[in-house]
C-alpha cells in the first residue's frame, strides 16, 4: 500500500544517510519491499531513541513552530484556544502534548490535518483521545484514514471542509484553504490572519526535490499552481512553515517553484526528442540541481515522478 511505502520509506530517510540507503538499495537488487523491511527493522531498535523532545521557534505571542521528527507543527495558543497542526508520528505524541502544555493549554481545542501521510497524522488518536482536540482535515483527508484499516478510528478527522474554513480563536483567527491535485487530493494551508504566517505542509519541502503523491490525487501543475496561490498572499516578511526544513520565506519558497517548472521543462524537451525515460535518468538534471536530492525523493525518483506525471496528463 501507499501509505505503507511512503511512511517507512520517509522514516528510513529520517534514520539513515544517502550513502547508507544507496549502498542498502544496491544490496538487495531494487526490491523494494526488501528495503522497507530493513528500515521497519531498524525503526524498532532504534525507536526509544527517536522518540526525541519536540522544539519550538516562536513566531508572534502565542504562535510558535514546533519541530520534532516527522512533518513540521503549528501551534497557536490563544486565552480561549489551543490548535495544533499537524501530529507527527505515533511515538511522538507524548513529547508533543507535553510541549502543547507548556506553550499553551489543555484541553487541546483543534488538530488540523494538512493531509493525511503518515508522519502528519500518527498522534492523532492520542491529540484527540488524551488531550481532547477536534480532529479538523479535508473530506478526502478522512476518506484516505478511514479506507486504511491499520488507522486507528480515534484518530479520524471529526470535522471535514471541502474548499475554505475560518476558526475564530478570539485574539487570532485562521483561515484555512484547500488545494486540490497538489501534493495529494486533500492537502489545507492555514493562515494566521493578520500575522502573516502560514503553515503550507507537505506543499514545501525546503531546498529538496518535493514529494508529490501522484497516486493519491497528486500533480505537478497542481503543486506548482498551490506555490502560486500562496505566494499571491505572501510578502518579502512572511513567515512559511514548510512540511519538511527551516522556517522560511517567500523568496526561499519561489526557489521550490523555479526548480519545478525548469526541470519539468527539461523534461518534455526530452520527451520531444523521443528520449525515454530510462535515458532521462541516465542523462540527469543540470548539475544546479544536485543539492536538491534527498534520501526519499532523489534526481532518479524525481525525474520519474515528472516523467509518470507528464504521461497521466496526455
Amino acid at each position: 500500500m501507499l501509505f505503507f511505502n511512503y511512511n517507512y520509506q520517509l522514516k528510513a530517510a529520517f534514520l539513515f544517510g544517502d550513502s547508507s540507503m544507496q549502498r542498502m538499495k544496491s544490496r538487495m537488487n531494487g526490491n523494494r519491499w526488501a528495503v522497507a523491511i530493513v528500515a521497519v527493522a531498524a525503526l524498532l531498535m532504534v525507536k526509544p531513541i527517536f522518540a526525541q523532545d519536540v522544539s519550538e521557534t516562536r513566531l508572534a505571542d502565542g504562535i510558535f513552530m514546533l519541530e520534532g521528527q516527522g512533518g513540521n507543527m503549528m501551534l497557536v495558543a490563544t486565552e480561549s484556544h489551543t490548535v495544533l497542526v499537524d501530529a507527527q508520528f505515533a511515538r511522538m505524541a507524548e513529547a508533543i502534548g507535553a510541549k502543547v502544555e507548556a506553550l499553551g493549554s489543555l484541553p487541546l481545542s483543534y488538530l488540523i490535518n494538512t493531509h493525511f501521510h503518515g508522519d502528519h497524522v500518527g498522534g492523532n488518536a492520542y491529540m484527540s483521545e488524551t488531550l481532547g482536540a477536534t480532529i479538523l482535515a479535508h473530506a478526502n483527508v478522512l476518506k484516505r484514514l478511514a479506507d486504511d484499516t491499520d488507522f486507528p478510528r480515534e484518530g479520524l478527522p471529526t470535522e471535514t471542509l471541502t474548499d475554505r474554513h475560518a476558526l475564530d480563536l478570539g485574539e487570532y483567527s485562521l483561515t484555512l484553504k484547500h488545494y486540490p491535485t497538489a501534493h495529494t487530493d486533500g492537502d489545507i494551508v492555514i493562515w494566521v490572519d493578520g500575522q502573516n504566517i502560514v503553515h503550507v505542509g507537505d506543499l514545501y519541502f525546503v531546498d529538496r526535490f518535493p514529494f508529490v503523491d501522484l497516486n493519491s490525487g497528486g500533480t505537478v501543475q497542481g503543486y506548482i499552481d498551490a506555490i502560486n496561490s500562496v505566494l499571491a498572499d505572501a510578502d518579502e516578511h512572511t513567515q512559511i512553515i514548510p512540511g519538511h526544513g527551516p522556517l522560511a520565506t517567500a523568496t526561499d519558497y519561489i526557489r521550490l517553484r523555479d526548480m519545478m517548472i525548469e526541470t519539468r521543462e527539461q523534461l518534455r524537451a526530452w520527451h520531444a526528442a523521443g528520449a525515454d525515460v530510462d535515458t532521462m535518468v541516465a542523462t540527469g538534471l543540470d548539475e544546479k540541481w544536485a543539492e536538491w536530492t534527498w534520501n526519499f525523493i532523489n534526481e532518479e525518483r524525481w525525474i520519474r515522478t515528472l516523467f509518470n506525471d507528464l504521461q497521466a496528463s496526455h
